[in-house]
């Protein structure tokens, strides 16, 4: 799975790379299963990161397959973060499966981004529509 990220990384703080880069280890790890597709998304993800200690911290996640803690993300304007988490349902979809537990994550970075209950659900919508058009 190559994916064509949507967020534009190189208008990212470090640190807004960090937590994006965060948010999507956690989102390969949500549903408990990283297929080979995620294996080298996850390849992908760590090369956004220029700080070899964010990269090795979150290698030993993906390695003991434990979710990271995931704070609120600092600074991100609605626009950006509208699609990092357009990203983030790409990757939870990429297996043809948008599992409960991704579908929550997926809540939770919408809230701490700042979206309302009603965008959020417009967004896990968006994830069920993309995952009928990879199916079909």
């Amino acid at each position: 799975m190559d994916i064509d990220f949507k967020t534009k990384i190189s208008e990212l703080t470090p640190q807004q790379r960090a937590w994006f880069a965060t948010a999507m280890v956690a989102m390969v790890l949500a549903d408990g299963n990283i297929d080979q597709a995620e294996v080298g998304f996850i390849v992908k993800i760590t090369t956004i990161i220029k700080d070899d200690a964010t990269v090795e911290r979150l290698k030993k996640f993906i390695q003991f397959q434990t979710s990271p803690p995931l704070g609120n993300p600092v600074g991100i304007d609605k626009k950006i973060g509208m699609t990092m988490i357009i990203d983030l349902i790409r990757i939870a979809v990429s297996d043809q499966d948008f599992a409960p537990s991704e579908k929550a994550l997926i809540e939770k970075i919408g809230k701490g981004l700042g979206f309302s209950e009603e965008e959020i659900k417009k967004l896990v919508m968006y994830g069920f529509e993309l995952m009928t058009k990879k199916a079909g």
